[in-house]
């Protein structure tokens, strides 16, 4: 278990030492999306968001704010899962500069698509106001919201996801394909969270109480 919540850490690690065998064919600006930062403003954030998830996974009770094992048990793999995306985007983003011949947006789409799915198996079972999952401001205040919302967006994030995935390997521009696919799932969830508070609210329907507390 040790070593398993130490995955985060060895993702670091090897992002250090990638990133110093790579770093001399590294041009001055990483082009990326519609921007090309610099050098080290790409280096850096990916670095830093990388220690902050090493740290967070020897901590996953604070993340979820539970005591439950399961419960921190699954929030210690979505944070390795998040780990492994952004060291698989980093590296997929900067191996062209290294001799390897890679469509690194092609691969950015593959990624997010894959994480989408194996993320969505996990999603439901987010504990209520844990520190992963939609944070909107109506969904932190009903609980009923909160599971509903993340049970629709476990749900709907694999099919999102493995669509994602597909497309990427037949649209030969990838960029139609990531930013409309992960934004239109987002908006989606947004839109039915909204809609699911004010029909426990009763302004769209009648309120049902005993729903709240079946899930309490």
């Amino acid at each position: 278990m040790k070593l398993y919540r130490s995955l985060n850490m060895i993702f670091l690690i090897l992002f250090i030492i990638g990133t110093a065998l790579c770093f001399k064919y590294l041009p001055s600006e990483i082009p990326l999306f519609m921007q090309s930062p610099p050098r080290w403003v790409f280096i850096g954030i990916c670095f830093v968001i990388l220690l902050a998830l090493a740290i967070a996974a020897f901590f996953p009770h604070k993340i979820s704010k539970n005591d439950n094992e399961v419960r921190n048990d699954i929030t210690l793999t979505v944070i390795h899962f998040f780990g492994l995306g952004i060291f698989l985007f980093y590296f997929v983003t900067i191996a062209k500069y290294c001799g390897l011949q890679m469509n690194y947006m092609k691969g950015i789409v593959l990624i997010v698509g894959s994480l989408m799915v194996l993320v969505g198996n996990f999603l439901p079972q987010m504990p209520y106001r844990s520190r992963i999952g939609f944070k909107l401001p109506w969904i932190l205040k009903d609980k009923l919201c909160w599971q509903k919302t993340h049970r629709f967006a476990g749900y709907t994030a694999i099919p999102f996801g493995l669509i994602q995935c597909l497309l990427a390997l037949f649209v030969p521009n990838n960029n139609l394909v990531f930013l409309p696919g992960i934004g239109i799932w987002i908006i989606i969830v947004c839109i039915y969270s909204l809609i699911t508070f004010y029909q426990n609210k009763g302004k769209l329907g009648k309120y049902k109480p005993s729903d709240s507390q079946a899930d309490q």
